[in-house]
């Protein structure tokens, strides 16, 4: 089978939901008031401009679109600054959710996405927090078609991206090293599947892709950088090695496929 792939990215942008994924808030207005929170904006922004953002800017190849799910509660003025940064990026697609089960808000707005006659669409998972490398897309648009074959084209296949970096914000300093992870991280994780395949990469939880599906784990690319802060929602902790490599290594590795220096990265501040 000749696979055609379409590739369709999904960020959150404080989306409301309601469940147990924000777990702690007794109603949806106290959720929001905490998504909302001016502060906390300010921060998410912040880092959204210096990591996701550019790394959509600069991907290699443009032709994939990424949606940014955004609560349809959120104060306008925040909405209109959103899509002012966003404006000049135009793989991203902002989508509006009423407060609804997290799941059904992600599914719902991939679904709504015209397969434009491709037999197989790849989701891919990410932050607003954090950055892709600027070849992720056109790798993964290589590799996943490859991916799928191997189990049979019928069949989804997620890929996983373990070898990145984590920026981790301390009290004293900013501190970046490289890591390869053993179980899949959330950064960039993919599901390639036929376009009649009603789910998603979110489907399942990032570490359990392996569980459910047949899986890739790429540890040759460093694909990612993922931020450690005040305002991570999970408690996020490592499940590989912390590797060990110079900085002037690491600075080529981050100008290279990241398209900055290492100092630009340390001394990132959120305010």
């Amino acid at each position: 089978m000749d696979i055609s792939n379409q590739v369709v990215g999904l960020i959150r942008f404080s989306f409301a939901t309601i469940g147990n994924f924000y777990p702690g808030f007794d109603t949806i207005e106290a959720m929001e008031s905490f998504l909302f929170d001016p502060g906390r904006l300010e921060r998410r922004f912040a880092y959204f401009e210096a990591f996701c953002l550019p790394s959509l800017a600069m991907q290699t190849d443009q032709d994939f679109i990424c949606i940014l799910l955004v609560g349809a509660n959120m104060p306008r003025a925040w909405k209109d600054r959103l899509r002012d940064v966003t404006r000049a990026v135009p793989c991203i697609r902002i989508v509006e959710a009423e407060p609804q089960h997290h799941y059904s808000g992600i599914k719902t707005a991939i679904m709504a996405v015209p397969d434009d006659g491709f037999t197989h669409r790849t989701t891919f998972r990410f932050d607003d927090d954090d950055a892709l490398d600027n070849g992720f897309v056109a790798r993964l648009k290589d590799l996943a078609p490859r991916v799928a074959a191997i189990g049979g084209a019928g069949n989804p296949a997620a890929i996983a991206h373990n070898l990145g970096f984590y920026l981790e914000r301390r009290e004293d300093k900013t501190v970046i090293y490289p890591t390869c992870e053993r179980t899949p991280i959330s950064v960039g994780a993919a599901l390639i599947a036929p376009t009649s395949y009603r789910e998603n990469v979110y489907s399942v939880d990032h570490r359990q892709l392996p569980q459910y599906f047949n899986a890739y784990s790429d540890t040759q690319h460093h694909a990612y950088v993922r931020t450690i802060h005040q305002d991570n929602k999970a408690n996020p902790h490592r499940t590989g090695l912390k590797l060990q490599l110079p900085n002037k290594e690491i600075d080529a590795i981050l100008r290279d496929r990241f398209g900055r220096k290492l100092g630009q990265f340390k001394h990132f501040e959120a305010g």
